[in-house]
Order: structure tokens, then sequence, then C-alpha cells
């Protein structure tokens, strides 16, 4: 009886939300942060300038590639294997605040604000001097950034314009490497992606440290360099490898929490309703997650920190088990096809400078352009009428997480999902009487549909029924004039 009770309270509170979003607070996600807009404008300043240093010669169109058209790897099994790492970065340590923040204590809030937009020490992918040395004694084909691997893969990110920049080299050897560059920010952002950007960035500000006994490396290389091995194989048990290079950087390692000294992603969940609990995790949020903690090392874990709207923390929520259960909603395969089919076609390329192109409004297409002296287009000028397009910002409720506690729960006393206690005394008898009732017309109402679909199936049949009549009687009068004839 009392789980039938819950039950019905939660339906309701969800219908009540739901239209408490429509009517008071969807308009949260629309909200511009002033601070937000100018760390963001600086940031795409910064990326423009580097794009315009770096690409402004003229390029000619090479090749699209279409995700869509059936090739021969369709019905291949792909698997991405983890090898080994062949070079570390000097990690520093991450010191996260409690799980859980008091929030009738102010002391213990952490907010988010007025953070300044850093520009980082950033050259050309080409010319980081690790990359030749490992590739050369480790027999690799690709190296590639983590950012530029997660944006191939996941195309139907929302809002997603890049530009990826691709080198490729051949040596005295005639041995052939293509180097693909990590993805340039381009700022085309909604409201809640520049939220999300700008804590991404502050998050590790905040909570990364170095211990007494570490010192801090130069910046501007400070990678982690993992070997890959991406083997296709087909039905026929036919195999073909690429042995694949990810440089990625560290956000840090923890010591707090069981298991110790894990490799962690600071990863921002942003909430729009903090006053009822923790929206659920999205599709696309656990697509996130599982990219960016699968493809940096097999131990990595995801340290979830959940964000008010108007940028005060939370709760951090850690996340070891989710993190072992993290997948890709059963679209590996997919995202890993997808990352084959390219890295696939830029190993055909000859030596030269490329760049991969990828256009919103054709989210499963990616246009790859060659630097060429001898004329052709101006690329950035497409670059830049394609930044300054429409982006799309939904508003779609997102319900309550019912399983998860958050401070505000703690502070009232209440279950997720659930409203707050009535300070009259409930009783019993009542509400076991408006459950029987609710119960009582949801059967009324689906049977009522149920009555309706069986009709319009009557309906539908006894037309048919006619329909054929008819035609069997117009075959008969067609055949009779036939003969008279």
């Amino acid at each position: 009886m009392y789980k039938e009770i819950i039950e019905h309270e939660r339906e309701i509170f969800k219908d009540w939300l739901s239209n408490l979003w429509e009517e008071n607070l969807k308009n949260r996600r629309l909200n511009s942060i002033p601070f937000i807009e100018s760390y963001i404008e600086s940031a795409c300043n910064f990326s423009n300038n580097y794009i315009k240093s770096q690409y402004s010669g003229t390029y000619s169109s090479k090749m699209k590639i279409d995700y869509y058209i059936k090739d021969e790897n369709e019905d291949s099994k792909v698997e991405m294997i983890y090898c080994k790492r062949l070079q570390s970065a000097k990690i520093n340590s991450i010191n996260l605040p409690p799980l859980e923040i008091d929030i009738k204590n102010l002391e213990t809030k952490v907010s988010f604000k007025d953070g300044m937009f850093d520009p980082p020490q950033k050259i050309p992918f080409k010319e980081d001097e690790h990359c030749p040395i490992l590739s050369k004694t480790h027999s690799i084909d690709v190296n590639i950034c983590l950012s530029s691997m997660k944006n191939i893969m996941n195309l139907e990110k929302p809002n997603s314009l890049w530009i990826i920049p691709v080198n490729i080299d051949i040596d005295i050897d005639e041995c052939k490497t293509v180097y693909v560059g990590g993805a340039l920010c381009t700022g085309h952002f909604s409201q809640q992606e520049k939220s999300w950007y700008y804590l991404r960035k502050e998050l590790k500000k905040k909570f990364r440290k170095t211990l007494p006994n570490e010192t801090v490396q130069n910046q501007c290389n400070n990678y982690n360099y993992d070997k890959w091995m991406l083997k296709v194989t087909d039905t026929n048990g036919t195999e073909k490898s690429l042995n694949v290079l990810v440089r990625n950087k560290p956000h840090g390692i923890q010591h707090q929490f069981k298991p110790q000294n894990s490799p962690t992603v600071l990863m921002p969940k942003i909430e729009y309703q903090p006053e009822f609990g923790f929206e659920k995790v999205s599709e696309e949020q656990l697509v996130e997650y599982w990219l960016d903690t699968n493809f940096r090392c097999p131990k990595t874990k995801l340290a979830l920190v959940s964000v008010q709207h108007n940028m005060d923390l939370m709760q951090v929520k850690w996340t070891i088990d989710e993190t072992e259960s993290l997948s890709s909603n059963g679209k590996d395969q997919e995202y890993l096809k997808r990352l084959y089919l390219t890295l696939d076609k830029l190993t055909q390329l000859g030596k030269g400078e490329y760049v991969l192109l990828h256009n919103p409004k054709k989210p499963f297409h990616v246009d790859l352009y060659q630097s060429s002296m001898y004329g052709g287009f101006n690329l950035l000028n497409m670059y830049f009428v394609l930044q300054q397009t429409d982006v799309s910002d939904s508003l779609v409720w997102n319900p309550i997480d019912s399983q998860v506690l958050c401070p505000i729960h703690k502070y009232f006393n209440i279950a997720p999902c659930m409203f707050r206690p009535n300070p009259e005394e409930l009783d019993i008898q009542i509400i076991t009487q408006q459950v029987n009732k609710y119960n009582k017309d949801k059967k009324v109402k689906e049977d009522y549909e149920n009555a309706q679909l069986q009709r319009k199936k009557r309906i539908k049949m006894e037309k048919n029924k006619i329909k054929r009549k008819l035609k069997r009687e117009s075959d008969i009068l067609y055949k009779v004039k036939s003969n008279i004839n």
C-alpha cells in the first residue's frame, strides 16, 4: 500500500513540476550570464586569431566523407584495443570538496563566478616534438588528439561546428604518418553549452592542486601519449588494423577516495531545478562521459560535479561505480566505425596539409580540404559565416532523478521527487481513497482508449471488406461486358 502511495505522489509531483517548468523555470536555460559571455568571447577571439595565423591560406576541396553511405566495413566488427602508455605527463592532484555540501553552512559554499579566460600556450600538433619520435619507435600509423577523436565519433552532438587540422608526412624511408590535431574551439555554443565549457575549464582551476613534492611542468607539452590498436574484422574473419597514438591532457589524480591514485576526469553537470533535486543524466551526457573516460586509459574515473545554474556548487557526485558501467548506449560500433572510416581515408592521402570541416547543418558529412598555393578559396570565410549561424537551445524538461539524494532533500528531510511534508497530520484513509480513485480513473481512461482503438480497427475492417466486395462486383461486371462485346 505504501509503495502505491509513493508512486502516486511521484506521479503527481512529476506532472506538477513539468507544468512549473513550462511556466516559470525553462527560461533558466536561456539566461545569459555576463562573465560567462565575456569568457566565451575571449576564448572565441583567441581561437579565431590562432586559426587566422595558422590556416589563412587558400584551400581546395579534396573529399567529402559521407557516414551514411554503406561501405565494406558496414557489417564488420571494430575494436579499439588499449596497448600501453608510451609517455606520461606530470599530473597534478585533485582535491575535491566534501561529497555532500552543507547548504546550512555558507562557509562550505563553493562558487564558480568571475573566472577569467587564460589563453593556453598552443602550438600546432605537427610541431609536437614527442609524436615523431614515438611514432617512429612504436610503428604508429595515426597520431590524434583526444578532442578530435570525440568530435569525429560523436557527430550527433548539437551545434558541432569544428575545424580539425590534418598533416601527413612521409619520411626518407617512405614511411607515412598522419597527424590529426586538436579540434579548434569555435564558440558556436548554446547558452547551456557556454556554461558547460566555462565550468569545464574552471573546475580544473578550482580543484587541481600541486602537492609540495610536485613540480609544475611546462603546461604547453604536458600530455599523456597512449598507444591503441584500431582493429576491423570483417564477416570472413579478415583483419585490418591501424596503430593509433592518442594524445590527451590529464585532469589529475585523486587521493581522497578509493581506489586511490586513480586518473580522474572532472566533468560538470548543470542543474536547472536545484530546489527540487538532480536532473536525470541524458543520453547525450552519458555519451560525453563515456568518450571522455574510455579513450584516455581503461582506469580513468569520473568525478561528476553538479553545479547550480547560477554557478554555485551543489554537490560532487563521485561516480566510480557508474564510471565502470558507463557505455555508449549500444552505439559503440557506430562511433568506432566512423573513426575507422575517417582514419582509413586519411591514411590513403598523399603528403600535405589538410583540414576537416564539420557543418552542423549537415551532421553526417565531413568535408576535407587541402592547402593549395595554386588557387582555391579562403576556407576561413566559410568558417566564419558558419560560426554566425543560429544556435539551437533545447528547452525540453528534464525530469528529476528519483534515485539520487542531494542537499535539498536532506535539508527538508524528504525523498527525491516527493512534495515537502505537510505540517498538518495526514489521514492515511483519505490518501488511500485518493490513490484508489486515481487508479480507478486511470483504468477507466485506459479502457476507453482501448475501446476507441478497437472501434477504429472494426471500422477499418468494415471499410476494407466493402472495398473488396465492390472490387469483386466490378470484376464480374467487366467480364460480362467483355463477353457481350
